[in-house]
């Protein structure tokens, strides 16, 4: 069988990969951006299936972090370049919503440990003077690395890429089963505009770390989330999370508004940091907040609403994905 997939992030990279399990399969992939040019591409990468403001466990959460993991194994090894590591995750609590919240969180799941403001100021020199819990089983990505080795291991299976806009379907007639995870773009086509998606956008920004001030031991998520770059020297700040924005582009201003007094709130040798750089992605949100899976016609099937959790739920419903069309075949 011929496929074609539109959209070369984590959802078309990971369905291309469980599709090209059986080498009768051809696969190509065609995305106007390149691999990961959208939201994927400037995901934070922390993995963990307790997520929102509540730290409650996810829908899926516990199924969809076993398959992503799983997954990054399999690149990783593949590819012989680690794409993840064991950080944990600090998550204070800053209402007293928060509190009731994570401390229920941490009663409940065996991973998830409640430590009082001392034992996080021990855990994570610096941070503010509040409790919270810490989450040992949360996996930082770096997911520009994992893109990339996913891709290779595609490509090793004999998958094409074409970096090119699609206009419609029609173009595309020489291929069996056409697969849409084009996320937000989905709108663009003409055959699935009867989707209802709520787009969303997202800014994340990049900060020059104080220098003498020791990279952070694991990264950090409350009204924000702070992560360390690799080389030490720079961090991430994120995400802004926006309804009613005018445009898709990189507004450096509105993020530095909404990220940075966040930030220094949690981390308070912040306050002053130097903003380097700001990135946006429009992530696309179904009515549930749930993925969805959806049968266009007897050859074109869409993967689409990841939200905020693309990386926590792309290879679970990925799989699923290529298994409802394998059996539809």
């Amino acid at each position: 069988m011929k496929f074609a997939i539109i959209g070369a992030g984590f959802s078309g990279l990971a369905t291309a990969w469980y599709l090209l399990q059986s080498q009768n399969n051809r696969v190509t992939l065609f995305d106007s951006v390149g691999i990961g040019g959208g939201a994927s591409g400037i995901a934070a990468g922390l993995l963990y299936p307790y997520g929102g403001l509540h730290a409650k466990l996810n829908r899926k959460g516990l199924e969809g972090f076993q398959a992503t993991r799983e997954l990054l194994d399999t690149v990783s090894g593949e590819n012989q370049s680690p794409v993840a590591a064991s950080t944990g995750l600090l998550r204070q609590a800053f209402t007293e919503e928060n509190l009731d919240d994570f401390a229920l969180s941490a009663q409940k799941y065996s991973d998830v440990h409640w430590l009082s403001a001392e034992e996080c100021q021990q855990r994570v020199p610096g941070v503010a003077h509040q409790p919270g819990i810490f989450i040992e089983t949360c996996l930082t990505v770096d997911t520009k690395n994992y893109l990339k080795s996913l891709a290779q291991s595609c490509q090793k299976r004999g998958a094409q890429f074409i970096f090119t806009t699609i206009p419609s379907l029609d173009v595309l007639s020489d291929y069996d089963i056409i697969l849409i995870t084009a996320g937000a773009n989905l709108k663009n086509f003409p055959e699935t505009q009867q989707i209802t998606l709520t787009p969303l956008k997202g800014q994340i920004l990049k900060v020059e770390w104080p220098i003498g001030l020791p990279p952070l031991p694991t990264p950090l998520s409350s009204q924000a989330y702070i992560l360390m770059d690799p080389d030490g020297k720079t961090a991430i700040v994120g995400a802004t999370f926006e309804r009613d924005y005018i445009s898709e582009e990189v507004d450096v201003n509105f993020a530095m508004k909404d990220l940075m007094p966040k930030a220094v709130n949690m981390f308070p040798a912040l306050e002053g940091a130097k903003v380097i750089g700001c990135h946006s992605g429009i992530r696309a949100s179904a009515p549930n907040y749930e993925p969805l899976i959806k049968q266009i016609n007897h050859r074109c099937w869409v993967l689409t609403g990841m939200g905020s959790k693309g990386l926590l739920y792309h290879a679970l419903y990925a799989k699923k994905l290529a298994d409802m069309v394998i059996q539809g075949i």
